[in-house]
């Protein structure tokens, strides 16, 4: 009986059991089939398309293509309805039928697999395709084909069909690094989608099966055989008729040739992506996968003559690729770049030595020096001793300066202009020194400097270390009329839409007087002239310019920095190494500098610097500074209203008068003999002459001389004696 009744209480918990079982999972399976309806019905993220980015010159012109997959997309109603019905015969024909999954596809390839095995066939629809390249990875498992068919469902429910064949078509890889039918048709046959004809459309609807297997660069004889396949898919289909079919295979194959990728001014490329990744906060990876369309202010035109100026000015001085160089030019109204090179051969030397080598400027820092004198009121004319001086730096040391080459100073007083056109180093220290050095480093840091510059005496030479790219900015207001404008490569961007989504504003400020940068200006017009320190640059040139030449200690750099009315550049040479050069920058760089120069405006109208309102000119002494008499050696300057000399030199003034022939003094009524003469002023005689007197009788009165007889009678009486 107990037997009986532990059996009976057994059953009963093995019941409980399975039905306790059986309802967990039930649990369960309603909890999975409810999360996995709640996930279908969730929204899908877009799929990751990396669409190509396109950076352009100011001319439009393409400079380079960026990508992790070359792709370009394009709307449904950019793709012709051909391409459409190709794809879809070849690759799902049943697409617009079937919600994701094909039953009649998946058996047909089961069958073709298991019995026929003539190469191993796939079932994907064009959904399924969708789901695996855009989510998934490329994995042949069980799991990743569940998690497909998921996906391919979820795609359905949330896209429609046109959508989901759009996200096909620029999906798809090609072959040759082309991803999506629109940038397929430009790399095969290098026109757009809509200048194809139906047979290239047809080969490319067959390319995606086997890019490497079935284009027409690399065998001609598959490509062919893939086109008729194609055609014959679609004839198969109903998509076209066999006549439209014999029709097509007659339609030519214009094949163009493979181009490379543009990939243009390596420096300047690698700087505008620096500067779109700053504007966009982004990372110069993001920008590769964005489609964006970068409008930048390179002409290539003045870029290649950059490239073609640098290499050809260096190439007979490189030795295993040093020197290097770098140049930089801009619109000096807007801070356009227009070229910039950072070295002779980027593959060999990416070093972006416009914007990253710092080098100490030389002479081209002192026109900082002279404008914050003129801005402390001193005038182009003022004059400094250019002589031997000694500055007490420390109770015990002392800063000699001296000038460059064999002259070592001129031994005079040189006025301003002088003294920066022809570069003297004992005028700019001293300037400089008188100011109290503050002066000329705010100027400096108001134009645009922007590294380190300690308070010494050497600084008015250029021994602190600057690069080209913000020695060129600080010119910029001088060419500008005292406006500084931001040096910049990118001009407007556009997102994969062609939606704009950042435009440049221009904000110049004013920095410094327009009157002064004009002064300035038309000092560093003599440096190129004759006596300058770059005096052929106006010979190879032939139109208005300004600029300066600069040469660090050993001559271990060479600079030119200058600016027309229409553009302005820079020009750095040195070794990365720091070992000398065979010359300066007046025999360096300045050449260079104008080769460039001459090709680059080739095209632009002649221009003059204009002349600011509240600018005199005045003819003055070169000796005093002061007013110009008619004999003094002179020359035109400019001043700022109010600043100009008022009174006239004396030293050169010279006078006429009227004076005695004998004693050279002012003559009186009786000197017989006058002449007129010149007279520097101050040396002219005041006194009246006194050795001429009345006439004593009347034989001196009618012949202005003694009577013979009275004159010297004793010696001649003794001569006649002698003999």
């Amino acid at each position: 009986m107990d037997e009986m009744r532990k059996e009976k209480v057994g059953k009963k918990g093995l019941a409980a059991l399975k039905r306790h079982w059986r309802v967990l999972l039930q649990k369960v399976f309603l909890a999975v089939t409810v999360t996995l309806l709640v996930i279908l019905c969730l929204p899908l993220a877009p799929p990751e398309q990396p669409v190509t980015s396109r950076v352009l010159s100011a001319e439009g012109e393409v400079i380079a293509l960026l990508y992790r997959e070359n792709r370009e997309l394009a709307t449904l109603a950019e793709i012709p309805s051909f391409l459409q019905q190709a794809f879809l015969a070849v690759e799902d024909h049943r697409f617009y039928q079937h919600n994701g999954f094909s039953p009649v596809s998946f058996g047909r390839a089961l069958y073709h697999n298991l019995f026929v095995r003539e190469g191993l066939q796939g079932f994907s629809t064009i959904t399924q395709q969708v789901a695996k390249n855009c989510y998934l990875s490329a994995e042949r498992t069980i799991i990743r084909k569940l998690k497909e068919l998921f996906l391919a469902l979820r795609l359905e429910l949330h896209y429609t069909k046109d959508e989901i064949l759009e996200m096909y078509l620029n999906q798809i890889y090609f072959g040759h690094g082309a991803f999506g039918v629109k940038t397929a048709a430009l790399t095969y046959f290098g026109r757009p989608l809509s200048a194809l004809n139906r047979a290239e459309l047809a080969l490319l609807a067959g390319l995606p099966k086997g890019p490497g297997l079935y284009s027409p660069y690399l065998n001609r004889e598959a490509a062919t055989r893939r086109l008729q396949t194609v055609l014959a898919r679609m004839a198969a289909v109903g998509a076209i008729s066999p006549e439209e079919q014999e029709e097509i295979l007659q339609e030519p194959l214009r094949l163009p040739g493979l181009k490379k990728t543009p990939r243009q001014a390596l420096y300047f490329l690698d700087y505008a992506l620096e500067e779109t990744s700053r504007i966009l906060n982004i990372s110069k990876e993001q920008i590769q996968n964005l489609g964006l369309t970068i409008e930048t202010t390179l002409s290539l035109p003045m870029q290649k003559a950059a490239e073609e100026a640098l290499q050809n000015r260096l190439a007979p001085l490189q030795k295993e690729l040093q020197p290097q160089g770098a140049l930089i030019a801009a619109d000096p109204a807007s801070g356009a770049i227009k070229a910039l090179v950072g070295g002779t051969d980027y593959f060999k030397t990416p070093f972006n030595r416009s914007t990253s080598a710092f080098r100490q400027p030389g002479s081209t820092f002192k026109p900082f020096v002279y404008l914050a004198a003129l801005e402390a009121g001193y005038t182009l004319a003022s004059s400094i001793p250019c002589r031997t001086v000694s500055f007490p730096t420390t109770e015990t040391e002392v800063y000699q300066p001296r000038d460059y080459g064999s002259q070592p100073y001129h031994n005079r007083d040189l006025s301003l202009r002088e003294a920066l056109a022809t570069s003297c180093n004992i005028v700019a220290v001293t300037l400089h020194q008188r100011l109290g050095m503050k002066p000329t480093i705010n100027m400096a840091r108001r134009l645009g400097i922007t590294s380190a510059l300690p308070e010494n005496l050497s600084l008015a030479l250029g021994t602190s270390e600057v690069t080209p790219f913000e020695l060129l900015q600080a010119y910029l207001p001088l060419a500008n009329g005292g406006k500084a404008v931001p040096l910049h490569a990118v001009q407007r961007i556009y997102n994969a839409e062609g939606k704009m989504i950042w435009e440049r504003k221009a904000r110049p400020r004013q920095v410094i007087d327009e009157r002064l940068a004009f002064l300035i200006t038309s000092v560093l017009q003599d440096v190129v002239g004759p006596g300058g320190t770059a005096a052929g640059v106006r010979a190879t040139l032939q139109r208005p310019a300004a600029g300066k030449t600069g040469t660090s200690q050993g001559n271990r750099d060479a600079w030119f920095v200058g600016f027309t009315p229409d553009l302005a550049a820079v020009v750095y040479l040195g070794d990365d190494q720091n070992k000398p050069l065979p010359a300066g920058g007046g025999s360096l760089a300045a050449p260079l500098w104008a080769a460039f120069m001459k090709k680059a405006l080739a095209d632009t109208p002649v221009r003059n610097f204009s002349i600011p309102e509240g600018i005199v000119s005045r003819r003055i002494c070169r000796e005093t500074g002061l007013l110009a008499s008619p004999d003094c050696p002179s020359y035109n300057e400019f001043f700022l209203y109010g600043s100009e000399p008022t009174v006239y030199c004396a030293r050169h003034r010279k006078i006429r008068l009227q004076v005695c022939q004998r004693t050279g003094l002012l003559p009186n009524p009786h000197c017989q003999k006058v002449e007129e003469k010149s007279f520097v002023w101050g040396a002219h005689p005041t006194a009246t002459c006194e050795a001429c007197q009345p006439p004593a009788n009347l034989w001196e009165l009618i012949f202005g001389q003694p009577f013979p007889l009275f004159r010297g009678g004793a010696q001649d009486k003794g001569g006649a004696q002698e003999e």
